[in-house]
């Protein structure tokens, strides 16, 4: 579901899918409930969320966190948030469209030609990005614990 926001609701509580680009969920109890049963579970997402995030170097399993939910004056609200605070986890969690990357005049990108096997390096000023796949693992993580 790239670009999707939504609500959730079950296993004792609601979720809500903020729209990018701060990628972030909110995980309300039910009424009655007790907190420290929600503060488990919000823990649940997070460990499941740090799985199922891409890893590469791992600084965006590392970066997802647990906090309490605030109001608009800053003051602590009802309820926890899952969140990334990545510069580049929106790109991952959503995905990207393909594109043409342009350099400026004067310079040129630099990398390893197609044929892996031949070592050549190319330089080009035009690249055709084929864009990248959404990899929501923060909104898996939610719809898993919600289920």
């Amino acid at each position: 579901m790239p670009g999707s926001q939504g609500v959730f609701t079950g296993g004792g509580a609601t979720v809500i899918m903020d729209p990018p680009p701060l990628v972030y969920v909110k995980v309300f109890r039910r009424a009655g409930a007790p907190d420290r049963e929600l503060v488990k579970r919000t823990r649940r997402v997070a460990a499941l969320a740090r799985v199922l995030a891409p890893k590469d170097t791992g600084q965006l399993a590392a970066s997802i966190r647990i906090d309490r939910n605030r109001d608009e004056k800053g003051r602590f609200a009802f309820g926890y948030k899952v969140y990334t605070n990545s510069s580049y986890a929106h790109y991952v969690h959503e995905g990207t469209a393909p594109s043409i990357r342009r350099v400026p005049p004067g310079q040129a990108m630099k990398f390893h030609g197609t044929n892996a096997s031949s070592g050549q390096t190319v330089f080009a000023r035009t690249v055709h990005h084929p864009g990248n796949s959404a990899e929501p693992f923060l909104q898996n993580a939610l719809i898993a614990m919600v289920r």
